[in-house]
């Protein structure tokens, strides 16, 4: 993630700006609807806002102004490089690394560019955005409704849209939508969340707090009925993190930097903890929450073996595929998964220690501190937001998907753009919206 601030530089760059409205609706309703289009928004988003801004007369080398989150992102980007000479398979370690940079270099000059371009239309993309966030929320709350009518619609006409896996049928005909297949879009869900709201912040008082109290209710809504425990938390936790701080913004945000680093020094032994209380036989626990100790645990045995520089990047499905191949992992009895690592540890924090090492971890644990502290720069009405959306991030990474999927690093990496963008809602807003 990338520096949310930069100083103000710029003037009203004229009507050839007027297609970043469009791009910031579309984006979040686009991938709202299809997850993996992320990788091509983010795209996207961050060269229109550069092409823009260079258009508005931005020198160039202004993009990346030397940051020190700049230079804690590309050590890890770099550190991940390297790492990659000893990942099972090298071409797919490289590969990882190389989105890894492109999204460093990419969201932090399109931050930057995002930066210089103070105008009308950075509030109208403001608005766009949220208007785009609120319809692909809609989208999911009607599909887990209906149990997925509009996607079994589309796979009625596009067979090969969804995997089968995720299908209910009888009798040869698609009756539902395994909602688990919606995962993806609640978990955007959440980490539009708070950008939306932000950009809502820029209505007239009259009816902003309508629209915050609305776009609120849909996107909380879809996350409560959705099947994604990680982003249920992860709307409690960042709630509360908004909360806190609205009131106390320089403690919550210095805060959530030591909560980032600690989490990767207490998430080995927070794991074997767990285990040898019994907690993946708790009932009282999700069957995935059981199964997220049990794969945690074996995880984190591995760690073990290779502690100092961790088993190579992505090296993890690879790793799986080994053990199955020559000998099938345990599952003893009352176990709700078997002993093994799967295709990622579902924790970044972990998954950091197991395929990079401990000089992974403490690379990415000073990346994400020097980022979160770059929210004390924003204007002081979008700080208590960044910070919401900075632990949804965190939360979900927790819990939840694969460091390297290639949707959820580009999620992520987009979530800074829109931030920069909202936040003109609240920057030299026009009187009459005061």
């Amino acid at each position: 993630m990338p520096s949310l601030a930069g100083a103000a530089r710029g003037k009203d760059i004229g009507r050839d700006t007027l297609f970043l409205p469009i791009i910031f609706f579309i984006s979040p309703l686009a991938t709202g609807v299809a997850p993996r289009l992320t990788p091509f928004f983010v795209a996207i988003v961050g060269f229109s806002l550069i092409a823009a801004a260079l258009r508005g007369g931005l020198p160039w080398r202004e993009l990346l102004p030397p940051r020190a989150a700049l230079a804690a992102c590309l050590l890890f980007a770099a550190y991940v490089f390297l790492n990659a000479a000893w990942s099972v398979d090298l071409l797919a370690g490289i590969g990882k690394a190389a989105l890894l940079l492109s999204l460093v270099v990419i969201t932090f000059a399109a931050v930057e560019a995002a930066s210089s371009l103070k105008s009308k239309v950075m509030h109208q993309s403001a608005i766009a955005f949220a208007a785009g966030a609120l319809f692909g929320a809609l989208f999911v709350l009607i599909e887990l409704l209906s149990g997925g009518v509009l996607t079994r619609t589309l796979v009625g006409w596009f067979p090969h849209l969804v995997p089968p896996k995720h299908l209910n049928k009888s009798h040869g005909i698609i009756v539902s939508l395994n909602l688990s297949k919606l995962d993806q879009n609640v978990n955007l869900a959440i980490f539009n969340l708070w950008p939306g709201l932000l950009a809502l912040m820029g209505l007239a008082r009259t009816r902003r707090t309508i629209a915050m109290i609305l776009f609120f209710a849909v996107i909380s809504t879809v996350i409560m009925m959705s099947e994604h425990d990680s982003s249920q938390v992860a709307l409690v936790a960042s709630s509360l993190v908004v909360m806190l701080a609205l009131k106390w913004r320089t403690l919550v945000i210095r805060s959530l930097a030591v909560l980032w680093c600690a989490a990767f020094v207490f998430v080995i032994p927070a794991n074997f903890i767990a285990y040898e209380n019994g907690l993946h036989f708790a009932h009282w626990l999700p069957k995935s929450a059981r199964a997220r100790i049990i794969l945690w645990e074996y995880t984190a045995e591995q760690v073990l073996n290779h502690p100092l520089l961790g088993v190579g990047v992505d090296s993890t499905p690879f790793l799986t595929e080994q053990q199955k191949a020559s000998s099938p992992p345990e599952l003893p009895e009352g176990y709700a998964y078997r002993r093994t690592m799967g295709h990622h540890a579902h924790s970044i924090y972990l998954q950091t220690w197991s395929e990079l090492g401990a000089v992974g971890a403490l690379f990415l644990a000073a990346a994400g501190a020097a980022v979160v502290l770059l929210i004390a720069l924003l204007p002081i009405a979008a700080q208590p937001f960044a910070a919401g959306a900075f632990a949804s991030f965190a939360i979900v990474g927790a819990f939840a998907w694969g460091m390297w999927q290639s949707w959820f690093l580009c999620a992520v990496a987009v979530v800074p753009l829109y931030l920069r963008v909202t936040t003109a809602a609240v920057e030299e807003q026009p009187a009459s919206r005061k």
